[in-house]
């Protein structure tokens, strides 16, 4: 028999043979394969060279084929970090990004976390910059708006998982439509990326991410435009 640590290797050099870099593809073996063992860090760098049992190859080998097929591994999983919570993710969100972190830090510079503000999230997704700002600051009220059903039902579930559902309020519309006055601060990680620009994307991005979420226009500029538009 293999031991773990075979088999943590053999799925790196399977996801290396993918098109995914080696750094990457070491870490996501390790992720999933911790995954699968329910084992922390520690423990996996401790007892790895232990042989691996039969129900370890069961849960994990379905787990390394589909990131293999380049399927995000916070999809795998169904989680993703943000300002430091797990928010749930899926097909029908954007992975969140570390670098979207700023545009919680720029809000809370801006308006502080003790006052009242209406504020509203533009294309919520998985709904993580209204919730983080939701319990930074406690006096809010966040609308967080998606032209997407099934984001907001990420979302709403997200808002409940980290105790803001009372002062988050979901509505589907495109951008701002229907929003009407008395909002302090609007926010935003609008689609950025040509359409034209989609054969160069990777396919962790092409294939598993919401195009609507992703994809505007001819110069990525049209979903900024429309937020600055419904904002005027």
């Amino acid at each position: 028999m293999m031991s773990i640590r075979d088999l943590v290797q053999g799925a790196r050099d399977r996801f290396v043979s993918a098109g995914i870099s080696a750094s990457s593809a070491a870490l996501d073996a390790e992720v999933l394969a911790r995954r699968a063992l329910g084992w922390d860090r520690a423990r996996f760098l401790t007892d790895r060279n232990e042989q691996a049992s039969s129900s370890f190859v069961l849960t994990y080998e379905p787990l390394v084929a589909r990131r293999e097929r380049r399927e995000p591994v916070s999809y795998i999983l169904g989680t993703r970090e943000f300002w430091a919570l797990d928010f749930e993710v899926g097909p029908d969100v954007l992975i969140p990004r570390h670098e979207t972190e700023l545009v919680v830090e720029e809000t809370l510079a801006l308006v502080g976390t003790t006052g009242r503000p209406r504020i509203v999230d533009v294309g919520t997704g998985s709904g993580c910059i209204a919730i983080v700002l939701a319990r930074e600051i406690p006096g809010a009220r966040v609308l967080a708006t998606d032209v997407s059903a099934g984001a907001l039902a990420v979302a709403r579930r997200n808002a409940a998982r980290h105790g803001v559902l009372d002062r988050v309020s979901f509505i589907e519309t495109s951008f701002l439509d229907g929003i009407e006055n008395g909002v302090d601060v609007i926010v935003s990680n609008p689609p950025y990326v040509p359409s034209a620009s989609k054969p160069a994307v990777t396919p962790e991005v092409r294939d598993y991410e919401p195009h609507v979420a992703v994809f505007t226009g001819d110069n990525g500029l049209e979903g900024v435009r429309s937020v600055l538009r419904g904002a005027a």
